[in-house]
């Protein structure tokens, strides 16, 4: 039988006196948008996403409908989406994240606080979005237009947004991802993240701020490399991984660090001030069923027994690379189940809300599932957790929208 959460605890999750203080806070309300006030939009919108997944302006004109017993045209909605401030939505998952993030006991706490990052883009003609950065062909006819944003996942589970992409230059990761991982760093954060964030300066940056990073070597020339561990040649995998064994198995690390013949003298010795590990694995590919090669790179010290870099075994690290995947299951989540891929407003205010509608969404079924310990997907999820929370929505709405007073003698 399935756990139910009740309403009070829907409730001191999302306070609706709260979803009113921080309306107010960001001024979302104007005289003639009594109709519409900011946490009525909120709750339509979440309401959309849970029970439909998709939303559209004429869908969240139904919903208004059915629990208010009044009407607001969709293009009301539409208009409340270009306008409405999305550092609202941005504050209520400010506001949201605390409640929901597991609290980690001190036995459990690392020197390192791990965090994977990666961007996501949705492509539309440039006919339909009039902003976002340009890519795809010159010519207008085939011209596209993205909305690209960067995402992290730190060890709670839970996802957070680092940046949404406007400079024409963030078309490439390495400026997209190595910009947003460094105005959000903090000293003693390990990043991991693919290999499309490769460059130098950026990672040297990050180097200097006192956050590390672990990621696969792209083309980067790496002088002075020694070799300080390998594996006994007969624990080498060989055949299908079991369940509780390994996927990713490193055979050796060397010792290195950026350079280049053509740097200039001064270029090489800053570069030598980031002593580099390159870490040599064999991961199993689950779709070829065969090892294949992969080496990675990061700025981590190595251990002083030379059995490590950091905190981390060497076999630790290769899981903390290998655990990166569940940034791409969020991505795949957010798409399949929360509408991402699907722009209701094709402004960029109104980008900018969805955004964040879906990062709300996504933090309120993670919690759900774990509170419940549902185990039957996603869509299991989505349909109790929007069948608990009716009563909520319900209330919120009546609140939000009290009445009309009666005239006297009518």
């Amino acid at each position: 039988m399935t756990t139910r959460v009740p309403l009070k605890e829907l409730k001191r999750v999302l306070p609706q006196q709260e979803l009113k203080r921080l309306a107010l806070k960001h001024r979302t309300d104007a005289c003639n948008q009594v109709r519409l006030p900011g946490s009525t939009v909120f709750v339509c919108l979440l309401d959309s996403m849970l029970n439909h997944g998709v939303v559209t302006t004429r869908l969240l004109e139904e919903l208004f409908e059915q629990h208010t017993g009044k009407h607001a045209d969709h293009s009301s909605f539409g208009k409340r989406l270009q306008r409405i401030p999305a550092e609202y939505f941005r504050a209520i998952y400010h506001d949201l994240h605390p409640r929901l993030a597991p609290q980690a006991s001190a036995g459990e706490q690392r020197a390192l606080r791990v965090r994977w990052a990666d961007a996501t883009v949705v492509a539309l003609s440039s006919k339909l979005l009039s902003w976002g950065l340009s890519c795809g062909h010159r010519k207008q006819r085939g011209a596209k237009r993205q909305m690209k944003a960067v995402w992290s996942l730190e060890e709670d589970g839970l996802p957070s947004v680092l940046r949404l992409c406007q400079d024409q230059s963030e078309l490439s990761d390495c400026v997209a991802m190595g910009d947003a991982m460094l105005s959000h760093t903090r000293k003693g954060d390990l990043w991991a993240f693919d290999q499309g964030c490769h460059d130098r300066e950026r990672l040297f940056a990050l180097h200097q701020k006192g956050a590390f990073w672990l990621s696969p070597h792209g083309q980067q020339a790496l002088p002075g490399a020694r070799v300080v561990w390998e594996a006994e040649p007969q624990t080498r995998p060989e055949g299908e991984p079991q369940r509780n064994q390994p996927h990713c198995w490193v055979e050796r690390v060397e010792a290195a660090y950026f350079g280049n013949s053509q740097e200039t003298r001064a270029k090489q010795e800053q570069w030598a001030k980031m002593p580099l590990l390159i870490l040599h694995l064999q991961r199993w590919d689950q779709r070829g069923r065969k090892w294949v090669p992969l080496v990675l790179l990061t700025n981590l010290p190595l251990r002083g027994d030379g059995e490590g870099a950091g905190p981390f075994s060497w076999a630790e690290l290769a899981e903390v690379y290998r655990q990166r995947w569940n940034i791409e299951v969020l991505f795949k989540f957010l798409k399949q189940h929360l509408g991402y891929s699907h722009l209701t407003s094709r402004s960029e205010n109104g980008c900018e809300v969805m955004v964040y509608m879906s990062l709300i969404a996504a933090l309120l079924l993670i919690w759900y599932k774990r509170q419940t310990g549902i185990d039957r997907g996603w869509r299991s999820v989505k349909s109790w957790f929007a069948h608990d929370l009716r009563a909520w929505v319900e209330q919120a709405l009546r609140t939000a929208i009290p009445p009309p007073v009666p005239i006297r003698g009518s």
